[in-house]
């Protein structure tokens, strides 16, 4: 396949020092020792350098995710696959793949407009404990978690995840409109090359922050329980309770962080051991329990 996981992420908010702040009280991360020299903030959930990357800006918004490939061939073949498919590939420099920690990356933009980072030979890291008693977040050769972009050229967006990166469909969810007079809401799971049972979530409607939700997965109810409180004592909005997804079979739950980005956090996320054994699901409901939404309205 090719891609392995989803290495990074980047963000752009108005105050790092403060997203990084809340990224160690409530989500139990840590900062990295890494300096740009731009004033953005490194997180850390494992032993790798650091998997967010927090980044000054006017706006608060996603920027891109930085997809890992397993050697520099596959990274060369997936360059050159692009460019012959007739997709601008701009390639970093060395100062860029440096603060990436990464030895060579590329960047473009899928169909919906998102701009995707993908990389080999992800730097080595130190010894990573999180914060708050977490024993550990579930990462490693599954990466930080999975990410869900906007993509209403959804698809020309799903072709060009498949065919071009390699991903694989694991369930296909359609839902009733968001309002009366939409079309029916899409969100197409794909996954990479182990064994999370998605790491990219394709969703049919746009978002003004660029991003639907992260995905930060622990290895226990009480640790996704106290997180909740966290969030709550941080006066931050849940806007989907406690519940169980009926395609990933994950328990979480959904807030906003600061600067409206949402985030789901969760244990118990669905494992497939060998995806050649697997037979992409399709859905009509999102949960078998719980998640009831609570989107505050416009100008709360």
């Amino acid at each position: 396949m090719g891609i392995e996981n989803l290495g990074y992420v980047r963000l752009q908010v108005t105050d790092p020092k403060a997203w990084a702040d809340f990224a160690v009280d409530v989500l139990g991360f840590g900062i990295a020792e890494h300096d740009d020299g731009n004033g953005s903030k490194y997180l850390r959930m494992d032993d790798a350098p650091f998997r967010y990357i927090v980044e000054q800006g006017s706006e608060d918004k996603f920027l891109a995710g930085g997809l890992q490939l397993s050697s520099a061939e596959a990274y060369a073949a997936l360059v050159e696959k692009l460019q012959g498919a007739g997709i601008q590939v701009e390639t970093g420099s060395e100062e860029e793949a440096t603060r990436r920690a990464v030895t060579a990356f590329s960047s473009c933009y899928d169909p919906s407009g998102n701009l995707v980072e993908f990389y080999y030979g992800r730097h080595d890291g130190s010894p990573f404990t999180p914060n708050h008693n977490i024993k550990a977040f579930i990462t490693g050769e599954m990466g930080l978690g999975h990410l869900v972009i906007p993509a209403p050229e959804n698809e020309a967006t799903e072709e060009f995840y498949t065919s071009l990166f390699g991903f694989g469909i694991s369930d296909d969810l359609t839902l009733p409109p968001p309002v009366e007079g939409a079309p029916n809401q899409r969100v197409l799971f794909l996954h990479a090359d182990n064994p999370r049972h998605h790491t990219l979530g394709l969703y049919n409607f746009p978002s003004p922050t660029g991003l639907i939700h992260l995905m930060i997965e622990v290895g226990s109810i009480d640790e996704v329980g106290y997180c909740m409180d966290r969030v709550k004592k941080a006066g931050l909005h849940i806007f989907s309770d406690l519940g169980r997804h009926s395609n990933d079979e994950m328990v979480s739950f959904y807030f906003f962080a600061p600067g409206g980005m949402g985030l789901e956090y969760g244990y118990d996320g669905k494992q497939i051991a060998d995806w050649s054994q697997y037979t992409p699901t399709k859905t009509t409901s999102g949960d078998y329990w719980g998640h009831e939404y609570d989107f505050p309205q416009i100008g709360e």
